[in-house]
């Protein structure tokens, strides 16, 4: 019985005490070529480039892979990809070190032996290794059963763990990475664009988005003369407004009112590319000034060539690190449309 408990007592031991974590030696090294392309992952909250370190593992299962925890010095940022035989440790490419724990295990530190570069990709091997022999657990088993035949009366005998252990044992209580998570990015661009009738504007958008986000866009001509005014004034097509000109021997005077604001969503497609869809008010009309002789005018909206109310916009968006371009369809009333370019700037986090 004393043998038996002596047994029990030193596998406990032995279990605890083989379940130490090791980063193999000489195992850490650049993987030549390796850039990082997920650009869901690219930078820390301060956007500030990731390294992205690929931890192999060996003696470890699968569960205790996915528990692993890691951390890096002050200022930071950790996240993880959990792969088939090893964890992907997106961190700042500024850290110089990693801490890698695990409740049930251990803890290691491995101080990196040269600076990282961003976007780059580094290995390592992480071991589970056995610190109790076979033959130093019947020793102890000995030993503990020559204790207990000398102790009169049984007892439980209760067997602490090294200081050594119980210090790991502290420092696994780390808060566990946050979870890999889409970072807002915010951005604007300058546009430009040309209508039905070839007519210009130009304007801006400006917008934020996680995986899915919002966008206003404006576009003007700068002619604000008659913005508005179409409701208040003769509606005549463009043939009429010619007839009645040349038959009262008046000059005619062209003028162009483009305008639009568009608000609407955008959201992620795929990879860098993002779909636009709007809704908003938008007025792209012509106007003619008839003068007499007599230098009396009146003002004619074209009502064949002319239309505002709705303004409808489709298009897509490639959002590729800071730089931002834009394709897109805009429309008044279905009746005229507009095609658009932009190119802007973006940035993770706010503008």
């Amino acid at each position: 019985m004393r043998r038996l408990v002596a047994i029990v007592i030193l596998c406990c031991l032995q279990l605890g005490a083989r379940a130490q974590l090791e980063v193999k030696p000489d195992s850490f090294k650049e993987v030549p070529g390796f850039v990082n392309i997920n650009l869901e992952i690219q930078a820390d909250d301060n956007d500030v480039p990731y390294a992205v370190v690929k931890v192999k593992t060996e003696n470890i299962s699968d569960k205790q892979r996915r528990e692993l925890l890691f951390q890096g010095d002050a200022a930071t940022f950790v996240e993880c990809e959990y792969k088939v035989g090893e964890v992907w440790v997106y961190l700042t490419y500024k850290a110089s070190y990693l801490k890698i724990s695990h409740p049930d295990l251990s803890s290691t530190e491995f101080w990196f032996p040269f600076d990282m570069k961003p976007k780059c990709g580094y290995e390592l091997t992480l071991v589970n290794n056995a610190t109790i022999t076979d033959e130093e657990l019947q020793k102890r088993i000995k030993q503990l059963e020559a204790e207990l035949q000398n102790k009169p009366e049984p007892q439980i005998v209760y067997v602490e763990k090294p200081a050594e252990q119980k210090q790991q044992k502290k420092e696994v209580k780390l808060a566990r990475p946050k979870e890999s998570t889409t970072p807002r990015y915010s951005f604007i661009t300058f546009d430009a664009s040309k209508n039905t009738y070839n007519k210009p504007a130009v304007g801006f958008t400006i917008g934020s988005m996680r995986k899915v986000g919002v966008f206003l866009t404006m576009m003007t001509d700068f002619n604000f003369n008659h913005l508005g005014d179409e409701e208040f004034n003769e509606h005549h097509d463009k043939e009429w407004i010619q007839n009645y000109a040349e038959t009262n021997d008046c000059y005619t005077y062209s003028s162009y009112v483009s305008f639009s604001v568009i608000g609407g969503i955008i959201f992620k497609v795929y990879g860098p590319l993002n779909l636009k869809i709007g809704g908003g008010y938008s007025n792209n009309s012509e106007w003619i000034n008839v003068t007499d002789r007599r230098s009396i005018d009146n003002d004619f909206w074209v009502s064949d060539v002319s239309s505002y109310g709705f303004g409808g916009l489709v298009g897509l968006q490639i959002n590729y690190g800071k730089i931002v371009v834009s394709i897109s369809g805009a429309t008044t009333n279905f009746k005229i449309y507009e095609g658009r370019i932009g190119l802007g700037y973006g940035l993770h986090g706010k503008l």
